[in-house]
């Protein structure tokens, strides 16, 4: 073991920890003083700067982080793949339903929870190309995803698909 490792990775999760509640708080300059500091091999770091911009309405921006957040994914776990338990499948068609995405997530989710922390930033991406009025690309982007019912999801879809027919 290095010296000193231990103090730093338990720094790092000290960090990770307050930088998920600052955002919470909606303390969106405090968290991303601390995610400058933070490792940019992460899809964490780069998902949460993502939040931040993304209150400042800096939507292009955003979606740059979400493209280093997402090549810094590991390769897609299933984790979650599969459950037959009518309990998480009520859990999930309800929590679908709310911006989840928009909450900041840790190492450790990523870990975990690789597949929604793709969802996520597809979903975020989609929320961005809808609010910069690039509709084509939202239909692109969130099609694939239109099976899993998450509700910012479809209702961008049904907005783009008016707009691109108001349009003709």
């Amino acid at each position: 073991m290095l010296l000193g490792s231990t103090q730093n990775n338990t720094a790092n999760n000290a960090d990770e920890v307050l930088i998920a509640d600052l955002i919470r708080q909606g303390r969106y300059a405090e968290a991303y003083v601390l995610l400058k500091r933070a490792p940019t091999d992460e899809a964490a770091t780069w998902y949460n700067l993502a939040l931040c911009l993304y209150w400042l309405n800096n939507y292009r921006q955003t979606i740059m982080c979400l493209d280093h957040a997402q090549a810094q994914l590991p390769v897609h776990n299933n984790s979650m793949a599969q459950h037959t338990d009518e309990v998480h499948k009520a859990l999930t068609n309800k929590q679908n339903q709310t911006n989840d995405h928009l909450q900041s997530i840790s190492k450790k989710y990523v870990a975990q929870f690789t597949g929604l922390v793709y969802d996520a930033i597809l979903r975020l991406k989609t929320d961005c190309w809808l609010l910069l009025g690039e509709y084509s690309r939202v239909i692109e982007l969130a099609s694939p995803l239109a099976y899993k019912n998450y509700r910012n999801v479809n209702d961008a879809l049904q907005i783009a698909k008016n707009k691109l027919n108001h349009d003709k």
